[in-house]
């Protein structure tokens, strides 16, 4: 599987500036100073700092700072050989670039420090782009001292869009802000070049704590500033922990949670798509980001990582979080290492004589499976050879692995076992758990899309005890499943204090109709978060013509913030398709055109461009163009089925029925999941009169991949047509039942 998500930018804006203890002018005046300033008054910390992978988040590349073997060495990868070697006193790897033809690259900077280390190059447009080449900094003993490929077995040739010169490997946007301090993209659309800045080339003290100069001039007079000359502190909350008696856990007296902290972290320790370089210490993340949530795609259904989480959307399940546990009371924050080794670091808050031993774990005390972290953060392996733990740490459930099949902990173990014999055993160990696991249970009979979902859906977001971020995620994912009552829920939590739930029951509330949704969303224009009113704006937006003139004014300014950041995006296809959409949407047909055209021609491999500019042209009659656009599309993309599945309906407008219905078989050959896919193409076989290969399909696609309404309203409407009502009600009540029309 592809490790890299191409990201679709349809909620992003600007900054407001939250001014968290010192005054406008202070923050306005703060400038970086550089973590030299930091050591004299500081000496522990930065000691701990300079060994940590922070500190070698990246380097200019020279003898301290490269680890890899540049000595004449070669690695081949599917037939094809690169080399590594030194010139001048330089860095260099001779590989394939993007025609295909081999070249010399300067190895600009180093990228990462352990367990791998990878390399970028500088061109003259300003492009710094990630070599797919790593260094394996792990010891020989350990498979280390070795080159690797990135995509390992997957063949990744100078076509794909994951190649190394592409715009999905460009450093300045994918990677930059979590490898610098300070760092702004400055994109030039006009000249398309890149004049990317930073501050400090690494992770630097003020990358966590903010731009140091107010600091330094506090420490000249030491006045009673609540953060010194900082936005923020850092500092862990004083907070009192207490023993329960019963559960032999530490917890603490009153739940003091420091989000400031966690989201100081997340900037970096999240799956999330960044839209604005104007970060400012201790406001929302949400201001700049757009943390991913707790879905299939990146997770299991249990919410264990499934692809890459980074820590975020996992730690902001756990109990842990939820009892105001932060990343430091774990991790030192200045060395980044664990603050003890082993059990020792567990049980400095769970009782040792309960919790160490086969009294509880019920394996060997001195074997892999009495560690707690092997249990309860089981690692998962990406980049290759980059282990990580998952951050919910949860309970290890195989008895729960046996009806939603997400893995578990002790399979991962005993791999040689099946999960019935791993249930079996934890069931005789510790009994049924279903009380612990509840919302578990619950997303499981959401995901079924069944008669279960509704009740499960509203279960869940009526009970706050359950993670926001779960909740969150279910208004987002599940946004499909509608009903008065979830509605009624969806409407309640948009005042939430919580944006990232006011944001994902605005995506929830899409789903129902326009005119029952704008005058709930509208006032959400004038949302103090960023991503919030972006996302309101973007959900009424086909209702523009209907708001009142001070909605219609407010609406205005969001659009005209929303539409200035796309512009700042416009080294990649989304920053013109996003605004398009926009365009299309509020009646400006002219614009939308324009921006379509110009996304295929910077970015001619991009396919939704194509289909909604032929779209565009459906909707003016101008049938010539629709087709002239398609045909273009599949030129550069013929494997894309949206366009084969446009030109089908092409075909069916202008009477050529036969060759719409091949071109629909192929679009839903080419993506067999995608119901829309499934759905145009049994309709034009029903009118055809191809009426039982249409229920087939249709049938056949429901039982692979479960109810999806417009299948099951397709199946209904044809089996009426038909005059079979028994098999018609029973899919207009399941369509009822799961989606609550």
């Amino acid at each position: 599987m592809k490790k890299i998500a191409i990201i679709f930018f349809l909620v992003i804006g600007v900054l407001i500036l939250l001014r968290c203890g010192n005054s406008e002018k202070s923050i306005k005046q703060a400038t970086y100073a550089g973590s030299d300033k930091c050591q004299s008054c500081h000496q522990h910390e930065f000691s701990l700092y300079s060994q940590s992978d922070h500190f070698h988040a990246m380097d200019t590349a020279s003898e301290s700072s490269v680890l890899g073997d540049f000595d004449n060495s070669r690695f081949i990868y599917f037939g094809d050989t690169s080399l590594f070697y030194k010139k001048n006193n330089h860095y260099f790897i001779s590989t394939k670039d993007s025609t295909g033809q081999k070249r010399e690259f300067q190895v600009s900077y180093t990228f990462g420090w352990r367990p791998l280390q990878q390399y970028l190059v500088k061109f003259t447009d300003g492009r710094i782009q990630v070599l797919p080449f790593c260094w394996d900094t792990r010891p020989k003993a350990k498979g280390g001292q070795r080159w690797f490929h990135l995509y390992d077995k997957e063949k990744i040739d100078n076509k794909d869009e994951l190649f190394w010169m592409g715009i999905n490997q460009n450093w300045n946007y994918m990677c930059a802000d979590c490898h610098t301090t300070d760092f702004k993209t400055n994109f030039n659309a006009k000249s398309d070049i890149f004049n990317s800045s930073w501050k400090i080339g690494n992770v630097s003290c003020e990358s966590c704590h903010g731009p140091a100069s107010n600091h330094i001039e506090w420490t000249q007079h030491k006045t009673a500033e609540v953060y010194k000359g900082f936005t923020i502190s850092l500092a862990s909350k004083k907070v009192k922990w207490k023993v329960d008696s019963i559960k032999q856990i530490a917890i603490p007296e009153s739940v003091v949670m420091n989000d400031s902290l966690i989201e100081t972290c997340a900037r970096c320790h999240a799956r999330a798509t960044r839209f604005s370089d104007h970060y400012v210490h201790g406001q929302s993340l949400l201001q700049t980001h757009i943390p991913a949530g707790v879905e299939n795609v990146n997770y299991y259904i249990d919410g264990q990582i499934k692809e890459e989480d980074y820590e975020y959307g996992s730690f902001l399940q756990s109990k842990m979080y939820a009892t105001g546990v932060t990343c430091i009371n774990c991790h030192d924050a200045h060395s980044m290492k664990l603050k003890a080794t082993g059990n020792a670091l567990c049980t400095s808050c769970h009782a040792q004589e309960k919790f160490e031993g086969p009294q509880h774990s019920f394996h060997e005390m001195t074997s892999a499976g009495n560690q707690c972290v092997n249990c309860h953060m089981p690692v998962t392996t990406y980049m290759v050879i980059d282990e990580r733990r998952d951050h919910s740490i949860r309970i290890p459930r195989p008895d729960l692995s046996l009806s939603d099949n997400s893995p578990n902990a002790c399979n991962k173990c005993h791999s040689g076992k099946t999960v019935k014999w791993a249930a079996d055993n934890f069931i005789k160990w510790y009994g049924h758990r279903q009380d612990s696991s509840s919302y578990i249970q619950l997303k499981l009979y959401i995901s079924s899309l069944n008669n279960k979902s509704e009740p499960a859906m509203f279960t869940l977001l009526s009970d706050t005890r359950y993670p926001a971020i779960i909740r969150a995620s279910a208004m987002g994912e599940f946004g499909m499943i509608t009903s008065s009552r979830i509605f009624s829920k969806l409407v309640d939590v948009l005042n939430n204090d919580d944006p990232l739930i006011r944001l994902n029951a605005i995506k929830g509330l899409v789903n129902y109709r326009q005119q029952d949704i704008v005058s709930k969303l509208a006032p959400l224009l004038a949302d103090k978060i960023v991503t919030v009113r972006m996302e309101a704006m973007n959900s009424i937006a086909s209702s523009y013509s209907f708001l009142l003139a001070e909605e219609q004014q407010l609406f205005k300014k969001v659009m005209t913030e929303y539409m200035r950041v796309q512009e700042r995006m416009s080294h990649r296809p989304e920053g013109f398709y996003n605004r398009g959409i926009l365009y299309q949407a509020t009646g400006d047909i002219d614009n939308a055109e324009q921006l379509y055209k110009t996304c295929i021609r910077r970015f001619p491999s991009f396919g939704p461009s194509y289909s909604n500019l032929a779209d565009l042209y459906r909707d003016q009659k101008k049938e010539t163009e629709a087709r002239t656009v398609i045909d273009n599309g599949l030129w550069i993309l013929p494997k894309n089925a949206q366009l084969h599945y446009a030109l089908g309906l092409w075909f069916v407008r202008n009477k050529e029925n036969k060759r719409g219905i091949s071109e629909l078989k192929i679009a839903a050959e080419l993506a067999p999941a995608d119901a829309q896919m499934i759905y145009g193409y049994s309709i034009a076989l029903f009118s055809g009169d191809q009426k039982k290969q249409a229920i087939e399909l249709l049938e056949k696609y429901t039982a692979r991949y479960g109810n999806n309404a417009a299948i099951l309203g397709a199946l209904a409407s044809m089996y009426t047509d038909l005059n079979k009502k028994e098999k018609a009600t029973q899919y207009i009540k399941t369509r009822k039942e799961v989606f609550g029309y």
